[in-house]
C-alpha cells in the first residue's frame, strides 16, 4: 500500500450490534472490582474517539498520499463505531443505577474544549497557528492510539478473561474494539509522520497523553466503585494489584514497558500486536 502505510491489509469498517439487556452491573460475576477496572473503558472511550475523528477530518486536506487517505477514512469510521458501541455500554451502566454524567462531562470538556480544534475554547486565527495545533493534536492522537493498540493486544490474549464467569456480550464489545485497534494501529502514527514528523513534538505529546489517560482511568474506576451501591468500600490499589496478578486487567509493568517502547524515535506500531490475530478474531467474531 505504499511507504506510509506498510501493512498490505485494507482496513474494514464494521458496525456490529450489541444487546446489553441481560448484562449485570458486575459482568465478571465473581469479581466486582475487576469489572469496574475494565468498565471504565466504557465512559472513557466516546469523547476521545470523537476527538480522534475530528482531528483526522481536520487533517485530511493535508494528506497527499492516496493510501494513507483511504486508511484514515476507514480509521474514522471504525472509531465512530467504537464510540457508539461504548455509548450503548454506558447506557446499560446508567440503567443499573450508576450516574456517569459528571465523569462524562469532564471527558467532554477535556477532548471537545481543552484539546479540540479551538484549544481551551480559544479561536485560532492564523494559518500557522492552526497548522501547529493540528500537528500537536495528531501527535497526541498517535500516542493515544499506541495505548489503545497495546490494550487491544492484551484483551485479545487474556486467557484469564476468557476463563472468567464473564458476560459474553461485554467481552465481545471489548474484544471487537481491541481487535480493530490492532488492525488500524499504524494509521495515526503514519498521519503524524506525514504531516509533521517532529520527534520532540511526538515525545512531548506522549509524555502528556500517557499520564492524562492514566489519571482519567484511575479517577474513573474510583468514580464507578464509589457509586456502586453493592460495594461497601472505595477503590484500593491492592484491589488493582490482585486483579493484575490474576491477569484480569493489564499489569502496570506491561503498560509502562509499552510506553517506553513508544518513546524510541524509530518505533513502529506494527511491532505491537498481530494483524493476523486481530483479523482472525474479527472474521469469527461471536454473534449476539
Amino acid at each position: 500500500m505504499g511507504q506510509l502505510i506498510r501493512s498490505t491489509h485494507i482496513i474494514t469498517p464494521r458496525r456490529p450490534i450489541f444487546d446489553f439487556g441481560e448484562t449485570p452491573l458486575h459482568w465478571i460475576a465473581d469479581d466486582p472490582l475487576s469489572t469496574h477496572i475494565l468498565n471504565v473503558l466504557n465512559p472513557i472511550t466516546p469523547a476521545p474517539e470523537r476527538w480522534f475523528c475530528k482531528t483526522f477530518r481536520d487533517a485530511l486536506p493535508w494528506v497527499e498520499d492516496n493510501d494513507l487517505r483511504a486508511a484514515a477514512i476507514a480509521f474514522i469510521k471504525q472509531e465512530g463505531a467504537h464510540s457508539n458501541g461504548h455509548t450503548i455500554g454506558n447506557r446499560r451502566i446508567e440503567a443499573l443505577g450508576i450516574d456517569l454524567s459528571s465523569y462524562l462531562n469532564l471527558l467532554d470538556w477535556i477532548f471537545d474544549r481543552m484539546l479540540g480544534s479551538d484549544p481551551l475554547g480559544r479561536k485560532l486565527t492564523s494559518p500557522q497557528a492552526k497548522l501547529a495545533w493540528l500537528k500537536t493534536r495528531l501527535a497526541m492522537v498517535a500516542a493515544a492510539e499506541h495505548l489503545t493498540g497495546v490494550l487491544g493486544h492484551w484483551v485479545l490474549n487474556s486467557q484469564a478473561l476468557e476463563k472468567a464467569p464473564i458476560d459474553p456480550e461485554m467481552l465481545r464489545l471489548y474484544q471487537w474494539h481491541g481487535a480493530e485497534e490492532v488492525e488500524h494501529r499504524e494509521v495515526a502514527d503514519a498521519m503524524f509522520r506525514h504531516i509533521s514528523g517532529n520527534i520532540p513534538l511526538r515525545t512531548g505529546a506522549a509524555l502528556f497523553i500517557f499520564p492524562l489517560f492514566g489519571l482519567l482511568a484511575y479517577g474513573g474506576v474510583h468514580y464507578l466503585v464509589q457509586q456502586d451501591p453493592q460495594l461497601p468500600y472505595r477503590f484500593r490499589i491492592r484491589d488493582y494489584l490482585r486483579a493484575a496478578r490474576q491477569d484480569r486487567v493489564p499489569k502496570i509493568g506491561y503498560l509502562m514497558r509499552a510506553g517506553l517502547r513508544y518513546l524510541a524515535p524509530n518505533h513502529s506500531p506494527l511491532n505491537e500486536g498481530s494483524t493476523e490475530q486481530a483479523l482472525n478474531y474479527l472474521s469469527s467474531m461471536p454473534k449476539p
